[in-house]
This record gives structure tokens, sequence and C-alpha cells, in this order.
């Protein structure tokens, strides 16, 4: 075995680093981190999951996170017009734009609100009015610097309040994309998690979770009985947490697909 451990002793010689580096960020590129526009990032395919495992019942979906809209209107489009779309948008200028689309749509039901672990105001974090990066967090390395200037009071409720209040009770998907604020999201849900209420999750994971100071060990301790998957193009990839190997900090969606009993 002395051949192999100097083998690996010479692979990490100084002179090697850039190729490794290269090689680093080339294969989490293939693995479709960074991955951001969703038609294309496998995002529609993860939705064949959902379909599945509905047995021709009219799905219960929600978009928390809608900002103007896109992602609802797949929705739309992928289960049809019997589907029940709940969106949340907590921005005014994205919430003005969301309700532009979809105001006339009898089956998406719109609130301008933010979900969260706790009910009452928060400040929305942004860099500009709409903005796709906006955040509950105070992100200290957004995408783009926030402005003062466009940071707004947002109202917030748990998810298990929401569903109460309106006698929702199952989810068959919930999409979560809220720039490092998806694990409290879910910490809002726990009544609807311990009762098995919610059937498949999808949720962004990424660079904004380092200010957030939540990791995947976080989500899957959260989210037990759940099945996980990469989101990557022709289909869902089965993830299993192996510790520090798993706390990649670079974005990309990920599917969690409750067990059956």
């Amino acid at each position: 075995m002395q051949w192999r451990q100097r083998l690996i002793h010479l692979s990490r010689h100084r002179s090697l680093q850039p190729v490794w580096e290269f090689t680093h960020r080339s294969s989490l590129v293939s693995m479709n981190f960074w991955a951001s526009l969703f038609r294309t990032s496998g995002e529609r395919e993860a939705l064949d999951v959902v379909f599945g495992r509905l047995n021709g019942r009219a799905p219960i979906l929600f978009d928390v996170g809608a900002n103007i809209g896109d992602y609802t209107a797949m929705l739309l489009d992928r289960f049809g017009s019997s589907a029940k779309i709940f969106a949340f948008e907590p921005s005014l200028g994205a919430f003005g734009a969301l309700s532009e689309k979809f105001d006339a749509v009898p089956s998406v039901t719109l609130s301008r609100l933010a979900l969260s672990d706790a009910s009452g105001d928060r400040t929305l974090h942004s860099d500009a009015d709409g903005s796709t990066i906006a955040s509950l967090e105070n992100l200290e390395s957004p995408i783009r610097p926030f402005d003062p200037d466009h940071f707004q009071t947002v109202a917030c409720m748990r998810l298990d309040d929401y569903c109460a209040e309106h006698a929702i009770a199952r989810i068959d998907f919930l999409k979560v994309d809220v720039e490092g604020h998806e694990l409290s999201v879910l910490r809002g849900a726990t009544r609807l998690l311990a009762s098995r209420a919610i059937d498949v999750i999808q949720f962004e994971f990424g660079e904004p979770n380092i200010d957030s100071r939540t990791f995947m060990r976080d989500f899957v301790n959260l989210l037990q009985g759940y099945d996980f998957f990469r989101i990557v193009p022709g289909g869902p990839v089965p993830w299993t947490y192996a510790g520090g190997r798993s706390e990649i900090f670079a974005t990309i969606n990920y599917l969690a697909v409750r067990r059956d009993a």
C-alpha cells in the first residue's frame, strides 16, 4: 500500500492545486450546482415525481417565494386548472406582477405574505423592487448588494397556521425558494410534518445558507421520514447525507419525498 500513499501524497502537491480547483468547480457545475433557469435545471422533471404520487386526485401545490409567478405558471401548465395552487410573495413590487398574471385564475390563490417559523412583521431585505434575491435573512454576501432603500416591512406567518386558517389538510407539493430562509419555513410546518401531511418538498440550498447559519444536516434532521434527491436534468438523483461532504454551499435544489408508512 506504500505506492498508494505515495501517489496520494504526490497528488496533493502545491503544483497540482490549480488542476484540482478547476476540476472541483467543473464537477459542481456538472452536478447541477448554480443552475439558475428552473425550466432547464431539472425542476420540471422533478414535478413528474409529484404527478406520479397523486393517484388521479387534484393536487394542492404551494409556491413559497413565488416572485413574479414564473414557477407558478409552470405548476399550472404541468398540473392543469384542476390543481389548487397557493402562491406566496411578500415583496410589494413582485406581488404586483404576480397579481397581474393570476388574479383572474380561479385555481391560484395569492398571498402577499412571507412564511417563517413565527408570526409577526419582519424586514424583507432586497437590492431592488421585485428582486429575485429578496430575503428575510440580512445576507452579508448576496449576489447583488442589498440596498436599504428597497427594504420593506412584511407580514410573516407559520405554514401550520395558514393551513389551519384555510382548512388545508394536506399539501401534495411544497416548493420553497426564499434565499436562505428555507429551514425557517419548514420549522413553521412542524404540525403538518408530524402528521405526514406534506408529501413532496422542494427546497433550495446554497450560498445564502451561510448567512442563515443553516446546514443540510438541519434539513435531514427535520425531515425524518423523507428520502432526499438532488434535482438535475433528466430526473432527480438519490442523495444521502454524508457529513461534511454534503455541506456544499453552492446553490442547488433538493427534493424530499415522504416515505410511505
